[in-house]
């Protein structure tokens, strides 16, 4: 196993909702309410789940674009674990920048159309951030910007144009080329290829396996593309309204779901066979609020086997077998009740009598 570079422990990030005349905090949306998760270097680690889990939620308090409430967010600077970390949760942002840790940890985002400035010019938004870390000479700036250009797949006649004039892709692309810009160790991948073609998705996804293995990089792959995240993640990790459910390895869990959740997700694959006869479990009723979430387990509200425990009690992130943890009272069970619920075992919506 890969050394750590992050160890979350227990993180939250609650949202205040203010109201009255007053404007008075008079609740919390519980966006993340207490996530832990080990990272390893140099692995793809893919975050999956509904819109509103708290997937992006994630990735933003990780690197700290957003402020957790509560929690630790361990840095490992060092591929040696037993050295020191830095706690990224509880830092200033002034110390984060003086430590060398903000340039350490970049994300990309899902819209590459929103997320770079329409007025600056392609050299400025791949030159902003290398500036912004570093004491560089105008020709190194410039060297290195050309560098980064050539790295993502664009060349020198795209460096003085305005993002306006990309396609979607090339857009993209200069979104990675920023995001490496700072020689990081660590990015956020925030649904990169969601606004993106199918043909282009891939040459996106091929470009990110190749700078993954070329620059040593470490990713958090945040989507809710079962497929695209199959094909670029070495474990995955499932979450329901802000907390992790399920965390395998990336065939163990398409293989062999120990969660009623992750069984759910992955029977809504479709398969692009006629003659394939696919068995969908159908969710009853909508995802709860994070401003009131139930008590116990909070996939019981629509959990086809929940139990009176799983109303009382909530379940803990355990491991169930090697490299396998899962978060659910019935994790032993799950494959006699889906065969005698459905009468067949039910694997990614395929079927198996």
């Amino acid at each position: 196993m890969m050394p750590k570079i992050l160890r979350i422990e227990n993180l939250k990030k609650y949202y205040p909702v203010l109201g009255g005349v007053f404007q008075r905090k008079v609740a919390d949306v519980r966006a993340l309410d207490g996530v832990d998760l080990d990272i390893f270097r140099g692995e793809c680690l893919g975050l999956v789940g509904e819109s509103g889990c708290g997937k992006t939620t994630t990735g933003k308090a990780i690197i700290r674009l957003h402020d957790p409430t509560a929690g630790h967010i361990h840095y490992f600077p060092s591929k040696n674990e037993t050295d020191s970390s830095a706690d990224i949760a509880t830092l200033k942002k002034g110390d984060l920048r003086k430590m060398g840790i903000r340039g350490k940890l970049q994300m990309v985002f899902q819209d590459p159309t929103t997320s770079l400035n329409p007025r600056m010019l392609i050299k400025n938004i791949i030159a902003e951030p290398i500036k912004a870390q570093n004491n560089i000479g105008s020709r190194a700036l410039e060297e290195r910007v050309m560098e980064l250009l050539r790295i993502v797949g664009l060349t020198q006649d795209h460096y003085l144009r305005y993002p306006h004039e990309f396609s979607g892709g090339q857009r993209q692309r200069i979104a990675v080329a920023r995001a490496i810009a700072t020689s990081p160790e660590f990015i956020v991948l925030d649904e990169p290829t969601s606004a993106l073609d199918v043909s282009v998705q891939a040459q996106i996804l091929n470009l990110l396996i190749q700078l993954q293995q070329k620059l040593g990089l470490t990713y958090l792959f945040v989507t809710h593309h079962l497929l695209v995240v199959k094909y670029i993640s070495h474990r995955l990790a499932v979450m329901y309204l802000g907390k992790i459910v399920e965390i395998a390895q990336t065939n163990d869990l398409f293989t062999r779901p120990l969660h009623p959740y992750t069984h759910a997700l992955l029977s809504g694959i479709p398969v692009p066979d006629v003659e394939h006869k696919q068995w969908r479990i159908v969710l009853s009723g909508d995802v709860p609020s994070p401003l009131n979430p139930p008590a116990g387990c909070r996939f019981h509200t629509r959990c086809p086997f929940a139990e009176d425990r799983c109303r009382e009690e909530e379940p803990l992130l355990e491991f169930a077998e090697t490299g396998h943890q899962v978060a659910c009272h019935r994790q032993n069970e799950m494959d006699k009740l889906i065969a005698q619920r459905f009468g067949h075992k039910l694997i990614g919506g395929a079927v198996s009598h």
